[in-house]
């Protein structure tokens, strides 16, 4: 009997049928329990997430390939959706606060096992995490008793919690580690396990509105593959001294209030996935965008000059997170041009924030980008003379650091001018779509919103960060349209 339900369930079709019809009887389930009040919301989300969580880690085991898995994870994606914006399903969203956690799990699934189905095992280490650790975490921080609570990203935390996430975490790597870290000795099993346990505590110490469900999964992921890399290449010893270097680093500046807490994890987090997945290559250039933006920003401060600091993991994220997108898919899928994209992002940024810095010492106000107005100092979409040759300078400081690793003079004339291009397509965007919010006695802000303030010109969600990002994002665009045209 058990060989025929076996042999049955060896058609893929048939097993995800059979997963798609647990999915809906737990939805019914879930359903009913919440209505009748059998178990708490609190409680009755514990379960769905240790079972969903427990099904998915399974997958890999069970589907030979990820048709079927991507297949469901869209439909529950579809659903979760649909039910959040309708207020349908309850039992899954009613956790007394504003959460995407249901829609970020099918999220992070789609991400991880699309590309990336054969690290079976590393999909398996994520989401039992993500299942049992998350839960415990919690449960612990949600009970009624008094905790240390903390918040970094907009999520009240508990130490409590996070000592429980961190203790979880490590006992459930433990347990696999002899599934996800093949020959590795003793000392350098016990670094990996720890390191990665720190790095998802983290990673769920800075969610907010339930983002750890995409947070964990893909930092559990990241890391276990990391720690192989670098036990492959022989790489580890000398990558634990630059992290702390780096860490010695980020710190000094978090003391000297250049970070907030959340930007000083994130950056941490950033720089030790971009060392460890692209090397100095990577390294070398996203500090020299660091270090010079940040002593720009302190010379205006001595002028007496408004400037932005301490930077949070928003801002960080803005900056260089699709640098680290581009270091992490040259590792899995590696490409020269991928290479050039990573250091034309890092150019854009530099461009646009020597820019914005260096155009604070003029001593005319900029005028607007498209409507040639004159603006105060700060607003956005302004532009000075002085502010377009810092622009200039910023993103040739970027693209001569390629010269030290061996990149064609072509291509560093071509990630030039796609940084400045960039750093002006920023100042369009501020000038047209990017939110200004103007007080009752007519003072103009672009950098987020505060209350009593009225949405001014354009759109309220493309914030500062948001133009930022979508900056960084332009230059590898323009980097592959010059490349075309040449």
């Amino acid at each position: 009997m058990i060989n025929q339900i076996l042999y049955q369930l060896d058609n893929p079709w048939k097993l995800f049928v059979l997963f798609l019809f647990l999915i809906i009887l737990l939805i019914l389930i879930s359903e009913f329990g919440y209505k009748k009040k059998i178990v708490s919301a609190s409680s009755n989300r514990i379960i769905i997430h240790l079972f969903i969580g427990l099904a998915v880690s399974a997958s890999p085991f069970l589907f030979s390939n990820n048709i079927q898995p991507i297949i469901l994870a869209f439909l529950f994606l579809f659903i979760n959706l649909t039910s959040y914006k309708n207020n349908k399903l309850k039992s899954f969203h009613d956790i007394g606060r504003k959460s995407l956690g249901t829609i970020y799990f099918p999220l992070s699934f789609i991400l991880i096992a699309g590309p990336f189905w054969d690290y079976s095992y590393q999909i398996a280490a994520a989401y039992i995490i993500l299942a049992v650790a998350d839960p415990l975490a919690s449960f612990v921080g949600n009970r009624k008793i008094k905790t240390h609570n903390y918040n970094i990203a907009g999520d009240i935390k508990s130490i409590e919690g996070s000592v429980v996430m961190f203790t979880a975490t490590l006992v459930l790597i433990t347990l696999v580690s002899g599934f996800i870290f093949i020959d590795f000795d003793i000392l350098d099993t016990i670094i990996a396990i720890t390191i990665c346990s720190i790095a998802i505590t983290f990673a769920e110490s800075v969610s907010s509105k339930g983002s750890d469900n995409l947070t964990i999964p893909i930092t559990t992921f990241l890391f276990i593959e990391l720690f192989n890399h670098l036990n492959q290449n022989n790489f580890l010893n000398k990558f634990l001294l630059i992290i702390i270097i780096i860490f010695i680093f980020l710190y000094y500046f978090f003391r000297k209030k250049h970070l907030s807490l959340s930007g000083f994890i994130s950056a941490s987090f950033m720089g030790t996935l971009i060392v460890g997945f692209g090397g100095l290559d990577h390294l070398i250039p996203i500090s020299i965008f660091f270090i010079s933006s940040t002593i720009l920003s302190k010379l205006n401060n001595h002028k007496a000059i408004k400037l932005e600091s301490n930077r949070n993991a928003a801002q960080v994220f803005a900056n260089g997170g699709l640098a680290l997108l581009l270091c992490i898919v040259n590792h899995f899928f590696p490409n020269n041009f991928l290479y050039y994209s990573f250091i034309a992002a890092i150019a854009a940024a530099n461009s646009d924030t020597w820019g914005t810095e260096i155009g604070k010492f003029s001593k005319t106000n900029p005028i607007d980008i498209i409507s040639g107005k004159k603006l105060d100092a700060g607003e956005s979409g302004g532009v000075t003379a002085i502010g377009i040759v810092g622009s200039l300078l910023g993103s040739l400081l970027i693209s001569l650091t390629g010269y030290l690793f061996d990149i064609d003079i072509k291509y560093l004339m071509m990630i030039l001018i796609s940084g400045f291009f960039a750093s002006l397509f920023d100042s369009i965007l501020g000038s047209t779509f990017q939110s200004r919010f103007i007080s009752k006695n007519g003072l103009i802000i672009s950098e987020s919103y505060i209350k009593s303030y009225y949405l001014f010109t354009g759109d309220k969600r493309l914030n500062n960060d948001a133009v930022n990002f979508f900056c960084t994002v332009s230059s590898p665009l323009f980097l592959i349209i010059i490349n075309t045209i040449l």
